[in-house]
């Protein structure tokens, strides 16, 4: 088996268990607190981009559009989930005036230049992404000690594939036949991050009868 049909499979594996997931945690949405409503539509934002970036990708057309939804949507929503999580005043006003200067940033960027729609922003992927895997390693050294393991598994995950793919994503600077081994490695993580989801769901959220 080629190294391409495997990538797909492990991109079908990915969704499959990303959909997974989504319905695991809308199942008894409405008994669980904010933070977990707030990853519940975490989930489906990043489901629907994911079916419809691949569904463009099968008919061979661009998609890359909708990479720039994934990046703002995600900080937004996980901002929102470490404001909560954190309980904190001053990181809490930190992530907020942080979120509002990275939008604003962002929709100058895109009005001044919108030619980047359709094109990797590497900005975009550094503004969104680095303060993710900053509040995630935050959020894991107060919670390792904790009683509380709620959602540690899920960030666990969060912070490898977020530091790993803002990394990865200086690929189009490689060559062509480098570019699919480095596609291959964020696929094979993100199909990690989502199974560490469906793991702290099973050990922290799921209904025990």
């Amino acid at each position: 088996m080629e190294l391409k049909e495997i990538f797909k499979i492990i991109i079908i594996l990915g969704n499959i268990t990303l959909a997974l997931n989504t319905f695991l945690f809308f199942k008894d949405y409405r008994k669980k607190t904010v933070a977990f409503k707030i990853i519940a539509f975490y989930l489906l934002y990043v489901l629907i981009i994911q079916l419809r970036m691949s569904y463009l990708s099968s008919l061979h057309l661009n998609n890359l559009h909708y990479t720039h939804f994934y990046f703002i949507g995600q900080l937004v929503l996980l901002s929102f989930f470490f404001i909560l999580e954190f309980k904190n005043k001053l990181l809490s006003n930190i992530i907020k005036i942080y979120l509002f200067i990275a939008s604003l940033s962002l929709g100058l960027c895109y009005f001044l230049f919108p030619e980047l729609i359709n094109k990797h922003n590497m900005f975009e992927v550094v503004i969104t992404s680095i303060p993710l895997t900053i509040y995630s390693f935050i959020f894991l050294v107060r919670r390792i000690d904790s009683d509380n393991k709620k959602f540690i598994y899920l960030n666990s995950g969060l912070f490898v594939y977020i530091t790993c793919s803002t990394l990865i994503f200086v690929a189009g600077s490689f060559k062509s036949d480098i570019k699919i081994f480095i596609w291959f490695f964020n696929a094979s993580l993100y199909l990690i991050y989502q199974i560490l989801v469906f793991v702290d769901w099973y050990k922290n959220f799921r209904k025990l009868n």
